[in-house]
């Protein structure tokens, strides 16, 4: 690292860069912890890489932080999801669709799982779910570029989509 570049000065750029999340209903209304916003960044950063192991444990680390982020806890099973582990992210989506109903992110994420699995009509259900909060799920490119989705899920969720319009 570059002497003249504190741990918190690279601490305070990285949390300029966090993400709002898109959640519509302030389920994100606490602070975020400067650490936890450099890891989550720093797990974005390594999305961008193609990364997905090193992303899901920056995730991971940020979730283990700050617990009430959980943006970050849906982006490391989305992680862990485009690594192949669908156990572990089926049941951290479960959690999070249990804990936060309203959280479109896990439900849409869940909804791609899901169908991924062959479990076509418990799809469908998060998916109403999920479109009624924030219809931007529906959007592949914005699923992509802003909230940095794997291709992986939203290539599921193309699927599911595709299906759901023939």
């Amino acid at each position: 690292m570059l002497p003249w570049l504190s741990v918190l000065t690279l601490t305070l750029l990285l949390s300029c860069w966090f993400p709002r999340p898109a959640l519509g209903d302030s389920l994100e209304a606490h602070p975020v912890k400067p650490e936890a916003a450099a890891l989550y960044n720093l797990g974005a950063m390594q999305v961008a890489r193609g990364n997905w192991q090193g992303a899901r444990c920056s995730y991971g680390a940020a979730a283990r932080i700050q617990p009430d982020l959980i943006l970050a806890q849906s982006s490391q099973a989305l992680a862990a999801m485009e690594l192949g582990e669908l156990a572990v992210a089926e049941e951290t989506f479960r959690q999070l669709v249990r804990r936060h109903p309203l959280f479109a992110d896990a439900r849409a994420a869940l909804t791609a799982l899901l169908w991924h699995r062959g479990r076509q009509g418990e799809a469908e259900s998060h998916w109403a779910a999920s479109v009624g909060l924030d219809e931007r799920y529906a959007d592949a490119q914005w699923l992509l570029t802003t909230r940095q989705w794997p291709p992986g899920p939203v290539q599921d969720l193309r699927q599911f989509l595709a299906f759901g319009t023939s």
